[in-house]
């Protein structure tokens, strides 16, 4: 249950062992522009959407190293919008790409979202300001930011917004096209269900002209390099390495399961078991560092009790088979963070770390009642796969 990588669905681990299928060809050809189609409609997008084998950082720093150009070469700036620790992480890839002196920073609270006027005021105040690169769900917090808003700013300006969505895309609303972004940036094990390996790219015309118009940095992850490949050789390789082809099969196994289910009630799905977990953690005592209205329906932070810290909560569950997550830099030993994204989202997930929690809170002596999570919360048999 820790916010990605999740456990994966048996039927996926079976895609996973069948023979390995080369890189290329018309047999593997076909599947993997299915496999793209089928990313096009999560991002809901008809742009370009590409599929680069490495972490989602590595789509990052595609994205960003790709529109900064070479350091020193260009007059783009930056501006990096920061919440928490994946925000962190945009500015360092900005800094790797462009000067200190072109790469901005508007810093925002840990537990609620940069209000869109500053954004605007900062881009009015800054022509130079070509890219703004922001986190949808902050994973280091659960902070769910508001991308519709900071990318109508952005388009206002005629500026490029580039999206981390790694911990959102399959679970979280997010339209590409219609909200106007530039380029977005997914991976492949946390809400869509599939291994680690890859880091899932879509790509707005706005924000090719924009790499277009400038040398960019390095080859592995240059844009300008796959869509030279995607170009040159699209009958038979439109990739400039080799693919991890068991991976991307299992991505498209997931991506077909996601899109049976049907986004708009895989969201609802996503935001009710959110609800659900949060009610029972509030009802066992436990804080939340992030309020609801600000809240990811992937990932929930809570803080530890003075009678029973973030590090007991992640150690005592440890014991019973549940793996959580802690706390990232200044909130480490603070907080403990449960991921409910694809299929760890539904109740056969959720419940038994509640039931585990109460029964942790029981043996430490603390007062605490059989099925006090469950106080106010409303479950239907229909809420249960296979009901």
């Amino acid at each position: 249950m820790i916010p990605g990588p999740i456990e994966l669905e048996p039927e996926t681990l079976q895609v996973l062992a069948q023979p390995l299928l080369p890189h290329y060809g018309k047999e593997w050809l076909e599947l993997y522009h299915q496999t793209v189609g089928m990313l096009k409609e999560v991002f809901q997008t008809k742009e370009e959407v590409l599929m680069i084998p490495g972490s989602g950082s590595a789509g990052l720093e595609a994205a960003l190293g790709s529109l900064l150009g070479l350091s020193g070469q260009t007059e783009v700036k930056v501006l990096v919008l920061r919440s928490g620790f994946f925000g962190g992480r945009l500015l360092e890839i900005a800094r790797a790409y462009a000067a200190p002196e072109d790469v901005l920073l508007l810093e925002g609270e840990p537990d609620r979202p940069i209000p869109p006027e500053q954004v605007e005021e900062l881009l009015a105040s800054d022509p130079k300001i070509k890219v703004v690169a922001a986190v949808h769900c902050e994973t280091s917090t659960g902070l769910l930011n508001p991308v519709r808003e900071w990318s109508e700013v952005c388009r206002r300006h005629g500026r490029i917004l580039v999206v981390d969505a790694i911990s959102s895309l399959g679970g979280v609303e997010l339209r590409f096209d219609e909200w106007g972004l530039g380029i977005c940036v997914s991976a492949s094990q946390k809400a869509l269900e599939a291994p680690p390996g890859l880091a899932l790219v879509a790509i707005s015309r706005e924000a090719w002209e924009e790499i277009r118009s400038k040398e960019s940095p390095g080859w592995y992850l240059n844009l300008r390099t796959w869509r030279a490949y995607a170009e040159r050789w699209a009958e038979w390789h439109p990739y400039p390495v080799t693919l991890p082809v068991s991976i991307i099969l299992a991505l498209r196994h997931s991506l077909e399961r996601i899109l049976d289910e049907g986004l708009e009630a895989r969201f609802a799905r996503h935001r009710k078991i959110a609800r659900l977990l949060r009610q029972g953690l509030r009802n066992l005592g436990f804080e939340l560092l992030i309020p609801e209205e600000y809240s990811s329906p992937t990932v929930t932070t809570a803080l530890g009790r003075p009678d029973f810290p973030a590090e007991e909560v992640i150690a005592g569950l440890k014991r019973r088979g549940i793996l959580i997550a802690g706390g990232l830099e200044e909130l480490h030993g603070r907080i403990f963070r449960i991921g409910h994204m694809g299929s760890q989202a539904t109740p056969e997930m959720v419940l038994p770390v509640l039931f585990h929690l109460e029964e942790l809170l029981g043996e430490a002596g603390l007062p605490v009642e059989p099925g006090q999570s469950l106080r106010g919360v409303q479950l239907q048999p229909t809420d249960f796969p296979g009901n």
